[in-house]
């Protein structure tokens, strides 16, 4: 048997046990590319979304970040521990924990801006994507490494996703 032919068998084998909906959903994905999953919002969308989180007239601070309405930023800060350690990479992780927290607070922010803040805030799971903005400005401090995120407002309601949200 040829390499072609056991490769083709092999991939009849694996696409046989994919479920045919997973299969829809890979073409459209596929298909679409991605990029025209996000509906692109107009003026009037996003001043609607202002005036159902108040209207306020410049920053607006919210629980996981803040939003600059007049220039259109939303900010959030991230932070990661710095263990006491003489490892090299310790830092290396602490930066990578702390952009991991900022895109979680940018996931929550979103959460926030859209359908607001229950009560008990620890009462919220949220899962999606985000696309990571623009690390401004970073550094450590005695409660850890932190790192400042910005993203365009359009940019951060456009194309980033709440795929499930559950308040208890």
């Amino acid at each position: 048997m040829k390499t072609s032919e056991k490769k083709e068998r092999k991939e009849g084998a694996i696409l046989a046990r994919v479920p045919e909906r997973v299969l829809v959903v890979m073409v459209l994905l596929f298909a679409l590319g991605g990029t025209a999953l996000a509906a692109p919002l107009s003026e009037g969308d996003i001043v609607r979304i202002w005036r159902n989180n108040g209207a306020v007239q410049g920053v607006q601070e919210f629980h996981f970040g803040v939003v600059d309405w007049p220039n259109r930023i939303v900010a959030v800060e991230g932070r990661g521990p710095v263990p006491w350690s003489t490892e090299p990479n310790v830092r290396l992780l602490a930066r990578r924990h702390a952009v991991a927290d900022a895109q979680r607070r940018l996931l929550y922010l979103l959460y926030e801006l859209r359908y607001g803040l229950p009560r008990g805030i620890d009462s919220i799971a949220v899962e999606g994507h985000v696309v990571m903005g623009h690390i401004s400005q970073e550094g450590q401090d005695e409660q850890g490494y932190w790192v400042d995120v910005e993203l365009p407002l359009q940019r951060f309601l456009e194309e980033c996703v709440i795929w499930k949200a559950r308040a208890k």
